[in-house]
Order: structure tokens, then sequence, then C-alpha cells
């Protein structure tokens, strides 16, 4: 049906004459669009606390270049670490690595030509050592690309007499000194009494004093075999043997804090966090499979230490980790907020950093035992990363970057 005239909406002509044309009246009477690059960039730092994810916070960075500039902000040791990565073995000839993104579930790769043919360990703060078979180590950033080499492990070497080069050292740490970006404490646990040596590297006036660019041996008169060590309090401690807690001096000799705790049955390997200002001891248990010539995670136990006692106390249900998840393996251990993932928090992230039974010169076994443990289940499920083949030096292992990968 037709509408008459009576029925059209009326229409102002008031103005018909005008020689200049007429806006629309929704344009005169709104705001100007606000601009994104008018962002304070305290508020963007907190957008980007919610983003652990390296794919979003990347993507928040590229929007403008006032957001760009808040990058530091969110580098430095304050801020939330990026939700880790795992990266995969070295793949043969070809010089790209493979990542498998927690977050959603898929591989991502990274071009890393120096990566090849060497043994790494991972951190927290984007930074990795490598250690290749004529016993060279160095840190490199995986974002930026940027090296700092190691003094030469000679000494070391000396010491720890190893069938090949790349059980030379069981773990490297790296603690990031907060005066620079770029100043680090790194801490080797090397040969067969598992001992601990320290230099101070890179830039900054935190490096004066003794270790800077030469490894220093930690005295250790009782000769606890160390399995790993964190800074708590701007304090070293290490967690030796089967659970002994003792303070490291690098200036004096290791100071026992606390025994193993008494009812834990030995472990296979065992971690040291840090959380919400409590210590926190990892012990990982499991089996060797001779057969398989491999170790196999079966369970973990986690235990808060008591300063006031002192003593340990387990912890049962992931009570004390709150939303945070542990990632443990080769390399630093540590805690990440899983404000992307609520479901991975109370978890334990694993990788396979057993060497003890890879005997056999070449013998490309083991790194397979990589997981994940729900402590409130207590159940284990593997990663859907898909295919991976560690070889004799290359396994899997837990870093961070917020550098875009494809």
């Amino acid at each position: 049906m037709m509408k008459s005239v009576g029925d059209l909406p009326s229409l102002d002509v008031s103005n018909s004459n005008s020689s200049s044309p007429r806006r629309p009246r929704s344009e005169t009477n709104q705001a100007p669009a606000p601009s994104w690059d008018e962002l304070p960039a305290d508020m963007i730092c907190e957008i980007a606390k919610l983003l652990p994810n390296f794919v979003d916070i990347k993507s928040l960075l590229t929007v403008c270049k006032q957001w760009n500039s808040v990058s530091p902000e969110i580098t430095r040791p304050s801020f939330p670490l990026p939700f880790p990565l795992l990266m995969l073995s070295k793949t043969l000839n070809t010089n790209w690595r493979s990542f498998f993104n927690l977050c959603d579930s898929k591989r991502y790769r990274l071009e890393l030509s120096t990566f090849g043919g060497k043994r790494c360990w991972g951190s927290p703060y984007g930074w990795v050592v490598l250690l290749d078979p004529n016993s060279n180590a160095h840190l490199e950033h995986l974002g930026k690309g940027r090296q700092i080499i190691l003094p030469s492990l000679n000494t070391i070497r000396t010491l720890a007499a190893t069938e090949e080069w790349f059980r030379l050292i069981h773990k490297f740490i790296i603690f990031k000194q907060p005066s620079h970006e770029s100043s680090f404490l790194v801490i080797a646990i090397f040969g067969p009494e598992n001992s601990l040596a320290f230099v101070r590297v890179g830039e900054g006036a935190a490096l004066n004093g003794r270790g800077q660019d030469e490894w220093v041996l930690v005295a250790n008169p009782d000769e606890f075999k160390f399995k790993d060590v964190t800074c708590f309090n701007d304090q070293i401690y290490g967690l030796c043997d089967n659970g002994t807690l003792v303070r490291v001096e690098l200036d004096a000799e290791v100071q026992v804090v606390s025994p193993q705790p008494e009812d834990v049955w030995e472990p296979q390997k065992l971690y040291l966090v840090e959380l919400f200002g409590n210590l926190f001891g990892v012990f990982r248990h499991g089996y060797y499979y001779p057969l398989k010539r491999r170790y196999e995670t079966a369970s973990f136990s986690v235990y808060k230490f008591n300063f006031d006692t002192p003593s340990w106390v387990e912890v049962r249900n992931g009570r004390g980790l709150e939303d945070h998840a542990v990632f443990v393996g080769d390399g630093n251990s540590w805690c990440c907020p899983t404000i992307t993932i609520s479901s991975s928090s109370k978890r334990i992230y694993f990788t396979d950093d057993n060497w003890d039974w890879q005997m056999c010169p070449g013998g490309e076994y083991g790194g397979c035992d990589v997981g994940v443990f729900d402590m409130k289940t207590r159940e284990i499920q593997p990663l859907p990363f898909g295919e991976d083949n560690p070889s004799s030096y290359s396994r899997p292992i837990w870093v961070t970057t917020t550098m875009r990968l494809y």
C-alpha cells in the first residue's frame, strides 16, 4: 500500500536557501571520537597486565606508537611475566624452532639460526642460556636476538669430568638484577657432585664485585648436592640432596636453614619457587623404565617453608598458589599467573630434565617426560603439542617472549 503525503516524515527546510550545505544534526551534536594514542600509559599497562598471553601483549603494543612506548614498562621485573611457551626440540636441517602456546593450544615458529647444535636452558625473562659442543656458553634474548657471552667454562670443565659436552652443566639459572635491564647473575649447577658456581655479566653497577665476568665456585664444605636455587627476599636459597634447604652466601660458605621434610619419600627432582612472599619446595616423584630408557613422572608434592619454625609444611590441593601455575624443567623454576587460562591454576607444568641415565654417547633417548600435574585431582595429563623428537642434547624447555611468532 502506497503511503500518502501525510504519512511521510517532515523535513526541516528553514535554511534551504543557505549557500552552505547543512550538516546532519547527529554530527553537530556528537563529541569528537577519542584517539587511542591519548590513553594514559598507566592505563595501557593495566590492560596489559590482564593479557599474560604473548600473542595478545604483542597485538596490544602494535596498536599505535603511544601503546608501543610502554614496552619497557611491561618488561620491568615488577610486571607480571608473560605466560610461558614450550620451546620444542631442535628440528633437523632447519633453523626454525616450534613453540607450543598453552593459551590457545597452537604451535608457532621462530627462526633461531644461533640455536642449532646447542643445549638450551629457559628463563622467565625472555633470555635463554645456550651451550655448544666446545663448552662455549652465552645468553640470548628470544625477542631481540641480543647476546651476552659467558666466561670460559674451562675451570668448571676440569672439575666436572663427563662423558659428553651437553651433560657438563646440569642446570643454568638466570637472575635479573633490578638495577639494570641487562644485568644478570647466572648460577650453574654442575659436575658429579652437583656443585655450584656463579658469574655476574651484562651492564650496571650491580656487577661490581666478586664474580664479575668470571666463574666463582661457591664454598660448600659439607658437599651438599644442589638440585635447584632461587632468589627470595634478595637472598639466594638452594634445595639440596633430598630436600635440605640452604642459604647460599656468594662470598661465604653455604648455611643450612632446615633439613628435608620428614614425610617426603625420595624425590626424582627438586625445585624452588617464590610466590606471594613465600618459598615453596616442589618435589617430583617418578620411575625409571629400563626398556624404554626413560623416566616417567608419577606425582608431585609441594611444601611451603615456614621461616618462624623453621620447617616445611605440605601444601595440599594447591593451597597458597591461588591463581598461579608452576613451571619446572631445564633452567629457572617459576610461578606464573593464569589470568587468561583459569583452568590452568594450581597445576605444575613440567619438562623432561633428567639426564642421569643418558650414558651412551650419542644416544637419543629420554626427553619425552613432558606434561601437566593437577594438584587438585592429582592426575597427570600430556600436553597436546603434537609430534616432537628430542635429540641427545635438545629437549623441550619453558621460555617467555613477547615477540610475535608464526
